[in-house]
């Protein structure tokens, strides 16, 4: 009797090392897939910025997705060289102080922000995922889009503009 328990025992040992080796075979293909940008959302009312974020990734792609407010002017460079995100001074929003504010909307989620009391000017909002399986590749970004930050609390006046602004280098067609 104990030779037949120890043959279940093997044979449920093999097939769950089969199944775990599997699993890790998959694993590096789904981390190497292409990383999506998220879908982002963003308005503009007197010096308040409203942003909405949707993480488009599944739980298994492990890709953590945010969105960020940027001074307008640095755009082009953002747009050229996502990693210009990770400058100090760039980011005007969120502060980057903790991992959460890296990485605030996990797979499958969504988040909104309500940032007030910004300062009137010109800023781009930009939304950005990056796989936690290769942080080395950067993040992959949306186009930004412009809003105007005013002190007057009319909705006609917050937003100014779209990701088809001259300076990415697009002629508007």
């Amino acid at each position: 009797m104990p030779a037949a328990r120890m043959k279940r025992f093997a044979a449920g040992a093999v097939t769950t090392a089969a199944t775990v080796a599997t699993i890790a075979l998959a694993a590096p293909a789904t981390a190497s897939a292409a990383v999506q940008p998220p879908l982002v959302e963003a308005s503009s009312s007197g010096t308040t910025i409203n942003i909405s974020i949707t993480n488009p990734h599944a739980p298994i792609e492990l890709a953590g997705c945010n969105a960020m407010i940027v001074d307008a002017s640095s755009i082009p460079a953002i747009v050229d060289n996502p990693l210009e995100l990770l400058q100090p001074g760039v980011v005007v929003f969120p502060l980057f102080d903790t991992v959460e504010s890296l990485f605030g909307v996990l797979p499958g989620q969504t988040r909104h922000y309500e940032v007030e009391d910004v300062e009137p000017g010109l800023y781009g909002v930009v939304g950005g995922c990056i796989s936690l399986l290769d942080l080395v590749a950067g993040p992959t970004i949306t186009e930004p889009e412009v809003l105007a930050v005013v002190d007057l609390d009319t909705g006609s006046l917050g937003s100014s503009g779209s990701a088809e602004v001259p300076a990415f280098g697009s002629s508007g067609s």
